[in-house]
């Protein structure tokens, strides 16, 4: 994983073999309610899709997306374990094995800063908060995906 500050074809190029792009986007409730944009069909049997279904962890899910969806990435032993056996499950159920993965869960918190002084009191985002949300874009069968995408269910 490369940071990308120019998204022109020399800054691309120069990357080499892209396997998928994750943009950190900031939320807007209100243009997330008038995405009309269609969703995504007949997607179930070449695209790995899980729904997220904990908080804060959308990066995870982000690198999870472009990792699980590239058939030129050597996904070691582990991970191609858990993609074939979720490989049958829906998005929502996808979703529930990436929460209860320990190997998923120790790898997500190792990036997470220590601090001392976090409390366990969980705030509830208000209108005032910014809030951001990381999207991959993934290549997969000739189509570009944005993982995750607007899905009906």
């Amino acid at each position: 994983f490369e940071e990308v500050y120019s998204l022109d074809s020399g800054s691309m190029q120069a990357l080499g073999e892209v396997h998928g792009l994750i943009f950190l986007f900031k939320w807007q409730q209100d243009l997330a309610q008038q995405d009309d944009r269609p969703t995504a069909s007949g997607y179930e049997d070449h695209l790995f899709f899980a729904k997220q279904v904990i908080t804060n962890a959308c990066a995870t899910q982000a690198i999870l997306s472009v990792l699980l969806n590239s058939e030129k990435v050597e996904l070691g032993e582990e991970l191609s374990n858990f993609k074939g056996f979720t490989k049958e499950f829906d998005s929502e159920t996808k979703g529930l094995a990436i929460s209860n993965s320990d190997l998923v869960r120790t790898a997500h918190n190792s990036f997470a800063p220590p601090d001392p002084f976090m409390s366990d009191n969980k705030r509830v985002a208000t209108k005032d908060d910014d809030l951001y949300h990381f999207i991959a874009y993934v290549p997969v069968a000739g189509k570009l995906y944005e993982v995750p995408f607007r899905h009906p269910s």
